[in-house]
């Protein structure tokens, strides 16, 4: 009796310690969640080797339980082994190595490396703990809290995350264009806010009680998206962001086609009505200011200069893009071995200096070279594939939802920097990776089985 006894206490019992294990790990996982997409990368504990940013802290917390646990450790082990995106990164991760090692920048590695831990922990954490639905329902509660203090933001000019400065050389401080404040968020830049929202705005869309994808199904929260993406003043995010509203638009389920085409009429409508009507208003002068930029952007205006653009301004930004295609012929720039992080892109092209370069693929380009640059677009475009051949396999609107805010991220990126927001990205990858992926049947169609019935039925 007493052996048995013994045995009984000496076993870890399913019944009493995992429901307390697994409940303690689904706060970690929450509070994981959140400092990774709420919390900015200026939060956390400041050290000279290696900043502790706050979602590194959860990440530590998160690691001890999975490694302190056998069953955890085989399973985080089994999404890395099986999972076919780690295999298309192997060539990424073989020219960080050796530009870490050739030019002595353990960063040129360890940032992109932790930047995929965020994202394998997420799959792991989704998969293990919240599961697809409930991961999303966390996530829009997060966009609802950022939209929000976006809004605040914009009426007190100071973002309520500059609170929270603990490590210094990340936030740059505030932005002002044509004398209006550019909100962002919690990211260092209102661009990284920019990159931030265009994840976000398919989320507005999706319905995951009827697993429906339509671009009005939280007006709510889709004008909030809006007027954050205004607030940020990049021309660059509310151009992308008309392009992925008309894809959600279009890719929205076909049932509520005639429904959106009437209501989307009428808000564009509304919307140029007001605009006009206001457009000497601080608020409607700044709205008009972003349109009539971005309209000289692409077709080489001037209708911004009403509205206090700086003329010279818009034809030096015009010539900066045009000269960053040029970098690709700097001839001190190695096209296998690239600069690494450490080291920042300061040189004369053309004869002119560039000391930042506004567009992620030519800076992967310095930092990695050619290799470097076109092996982690292969990661990207295999992502875009896969989620495409899957949309036609599945027809699933989640699959939609994240296939758009990928898509329009990356084309963002071509004129931006990515800005520490892969995390966003990441967790659109992430949720694609966890969602059922059950192929798409179509209705049977009942005329066709009646049909067959009377003519079964006249053999007779």
């Amino acid at each position: 009796m007493n052996s048995t006894t013994e045995n009984v206490n000496n076993t870890k019992s399913k019944y009493f310690k995992d429901p307390l294990e697994r409940e303690w790990f689904r706060k970690v996982g929450l509070a994981y969640m959140f400092s990774l997409y709420v919390l900015p990368q200026y939060f956390g504990i400041a050290n000279p080797l290696f900043d502790l940013t706050i979602v590194r802290i959860t990440i530590i917390v998160a690691a001890i339980f999975i490694i302190n646990d056998k069953e955890r450790t085989a399973s985080f082990k089994q999404i890395i082994v099986t999972e076919k995106m780690g295999l298309v990164l192997i060539p990424y991760f073989i020219v960080l190595f050796y530009t870490m090692v050739l030019r002595v920048d353990i960063n040129a590695f360890l940032n992109p490396f932790i930047e995929f831990l965020e994202m394998y922990l997420l799959i792991y954490i989704i998969r293990d703990t919240f599961g697809f639905k409930q991961s999303v329902k966390i996530f829009l509660g997060f966009i609802y809290l950022l939209v929000i203090l976006g809004v605040i933001e914009s009426i007190t000019s100071v973002s309520p995350f500059s609170y929270l400065v603990t490590i210094k050389g990340i936030y740059t401080g505030r932005y002002l264009r044509g004398g209006h404040y550019r909100i962002m968020g919690n990211a260092g830049h209102s661009l990284g806010y920019g990159l931030m929202l265009i994840t976000a705005l398919p989320f507005a869309a999706y319905d995951y009680e009827k697993e429906e994808l339509n671009i009005f199904r939280r007006p709510v929260l889709l004008w909030l998206l809006i007027f954050n993406i205004f607030m940020t003043g990049s021309r660059s995010t509310l151009g992308v962001a008309f392009g992925e509203i008309f894809a959600i638009f279009l890719l929205s389920d076909f049932k509520y086609i005639k429904h959106n085409t009437m209501l989307l009429l009428s808000s564009l409508t509304i919307f140029a009505f007001l605009t006009f009507v206001l457009q000497r208003t601080s608020f409607g002068s700044y709205v008009m200011l972003q349109i009539t930029s971005l309209v000289d952007s692409l077709f080489d205006t001037t209708y911004s200069v009403k509205y206090g653009a700086n003329y010279l301004q818009l034809r030096q930004s015009k010539a900066y893009r045009d000269l960053l295609k040029r970098i690709f012929h700097v001839e001190w720039l190695n096209p296998i071995l690239g600069i690494g992080r450490k080291r920042g892109f300061k040189s004369m092209v053309d004869g002119k200096r560039i000391v930042s370069i506004d567009n992620f693929y030519i800076a992967e380009y310095v930092r990695y070279a050619y290799p470097g640059m076109v092996s982690y677009i292969l990661f990207l475009v295999y992502m875009g594939l896969r989620m495409a051949y899957d949309i036609y396999k599945t027809h699933s609107a989640a699959i939609r939802m994240v296939f758009i805010g990928s898509v329009f991220y990356c084309l963002h990126l071509y004129i931006a920097d990515s800005l520490q927001t892969f995390k966003y990205l990441y967790v659109l990858f992430a949720l694609y990776l966890c969602v059922d992926k059950k192929e798409y049947v179509p209705a049977k169609d009942p005329c066709k089985y009646i049909k067959r019935g009377i003519i079964e039925y006249a053999k007779l």
